[in-house]
């Protein structure tokens, strides 16, 4: 069993490893909020790409993992945005 501390660790490395920040190879990331939300950190960290699943929502421009996380977002978009 992983300590808790260490689990918390690994957690907010991927989270810092994913905030929307051009990657070393180039690629640019961004976390998918349902997913964070949900405490899924097999789909948290989103490369961007032109047919990555996205939508604005108060100014700020929201990326996912998939269709069904975006349809959520749009569906519940108060579940994922800080009020």
């Amino acid at each position: 069993m992983i300590p808790r501390l260490l689990l918390a660790l690994l957690t907010a490395l991927l989270v810092l490893a994913c905030q929307a920040t051009p990657a070393v190879d180039g690629v640019t990331t961004a976390e998918c909020p349902v997913c964070k939300h949900e405490g899924d950190l097999a789909c948290l960290c989103v490369h961007i790409q032109p047919d990555t699943p996205s939508c604005a929502c108060a100014g700020t421009t929201y990326y996912f993992c998939s269709d069904s996380c975006r349809t959520d977002f749009q569906e519940h978009p108060e579940r994922y945005v800080g009020k």
